[in-house]
């Protein structure tokens, strides 16, 4: 018999980043305290797929306005969770946070959990026959830029356009041959970065923005980038942090922002993904 349950709780305007981290640690604290889980995952104009249309997910969903109505009764707590002991008693722990939570040490972490998801069969067969394509066999380095106008202004600030092609050009020559998987957010990026480098890949079709395609081919453009040997990311965004969880800590993330020791440079040693649903478990080239 369980002791109760754990609800995670998204906004509508949150991201895919913040939704898993919500959504994944607060089911991760739920088996830690044996209580049974549910989740909000609110879509619309401003997030367009459900949680079960991006990965197979089983868990039982509730509803924006259910959440509201517990609420009165049992209050939305905070990540941080020093609410813990005092909360023991109380039947359901609603979580309503965009970031990480502070698991319990010997709670699974949120990365792992997602790590152990299986992409729905239309996204994972994209990305399998996109890097049987363009990437398998060699090590590649991914690139995510952010450049649409409802970005964030410190990523627009800090991660122009011509940081990620400096940067790809100066790993070109130090790694000759160095393939590169692109994930841009507007499709003037896109092909402005693929002229001006040679050697880059990047998905087409991508959907309007935060539609339910789009949210697919980022889905798709996730496991890709985490299946790179070294990651070019924005300042000050959530998504290549979910890339960086899906591979684990050996995928190393690189922002014009970020320390000298994360520069990918030439005495680095490339690793290789043989499974892009399985970007966890690479070997060195």
């Amino acid at each position: 018999m369980t002791e109760g349950t754990v609800i995670a709780v998204t906004k509508k305007l949150h991201g895919l980043g913040n939704r898993l981290r919500v959504t994944l640690g607060a089911r991760s604290l739920a088996r830690w305290a044996s209580r049974d889980f549910a989740y909000t995952w609110p879509t619309g104009a401003a997030f367009g797929a459900t949680f079960d249309e991006l990965w197979q997910f089983g868990e039982k969903r509730i509803s924006t306005a259910r959440s509201r109505v517990l609420s009165l009764r049992h209050p939305y707590r905070r990540h941080d969770l020093e609410w813990l002991d005092a909360a023991r008693d109380d039947r359901i722990w609603q979580l309503r946070t965009a970031h990480a939570l502070h698991l319990p040490p010997d709670a699974t972490p949120w990365g792992e959990e997602l790590q152990s998801l299986t992409p729905v069969p239309a996204i994972g067969g994209r990305a399998e026959a996109f890097f049987a394509h363009n990437l398998a066999g060699q090590p590649y380095v991914g690139v995510m830029v952010r450049a649409h106008a409802v970005s964030n202004a410190e990523t627009l600030q800090h991660s122009p356009v011509s940081w990620y092609i400096e940067r790809m050009k100066e790993v070109s020559a130090q790694h000759p041959g160095m393939r590169f998987f692109l994930s841009a957010d507007t499709a003037q990026a896109q092909a402005e970065v693929i002229d001006a480098v040679p050697g880059t890949v990047a998905l087409s079709d991508k959907g309007g923005y935060n539609t339910k395609a789009a949210l697919v081919s980022s889905v798709v453009d996730l496991y890709l980038l985490a299946g790179s040997t070294h990651l070019l990311a924005p300042h000050y965004s959530s998504f290549p942090e979910i890339a960086q969880q899906l591979a684990g800590p050996s995928l190393r993330l690189e922002t014009s922002m970020t320390p000298p020791d994360t520069r990918f440079g030439p005495e680095d040693r490339p690793s290789v993904v043989s499974d892009p649903l399985r970007p966890s478990v690479r070997t060195m080239h």
